[in-house]
């Protein structure tokens, strides 16, 4: 899986996967944002992978949901600056019994993206600059 992330202008990039783009930043301090900032783009990813999860389990459970919603909360610390915890809370809009939230519980938990955060992947950086 790659992804690429070009400037467009100042402080605005474009970042591209599978013929689909996302933009974030802002040119300078003065224009306004453009998209939601990286941070909540790493939230939107964890709810998206977890309300993904859900819908597939409830499908396959043939639990008929009046609506599905998450809400991710994160909690925020400095020095490093960072998410320090993620909160998510799940409406699923059906009544479960004990084994359904049971089983709803297992299969999100095999969220792609909430298994990396979990698992500190390794990240490494390699530049590449001009010579003069």
């Amino acid at each position: 899986m790659s992804v690429i992330v070009t400037r467009i202008d100042g402080g605005k990039f474009k970042a591209e996967a599978d013929g689909f783009e996302v933009l974030s930043g802002r040119v300078d301090e003065k224009s306004e944002p453009v998209g939601m900032s990286p941070g909540r783009l790493m939230a939107v990813s964890l709810g998206l992978c977890s309300a993904f999860h859900v819908a597939a389990y409830l499908r396959r459970q043939k639990i008929s949901a009046g609506g599905l919603s998450l809400w991710v909360d994160a909690k925020n610390e400095m020095n490093p600056s960072r998410a320090s915890e993620f909160r998510i809370t799940i409406d699923v809009g059906a009544e479960l019994d004990g084994k359904q939230l049971e089983g709803l519980m297992e299969e999100v938990g095999r969220c792609y993206v909430g298994n990396t955060m979990r698992n500190a992947p390794k990240i490494s950086y390699e530049v590449r600059a001009e010579s003069s």
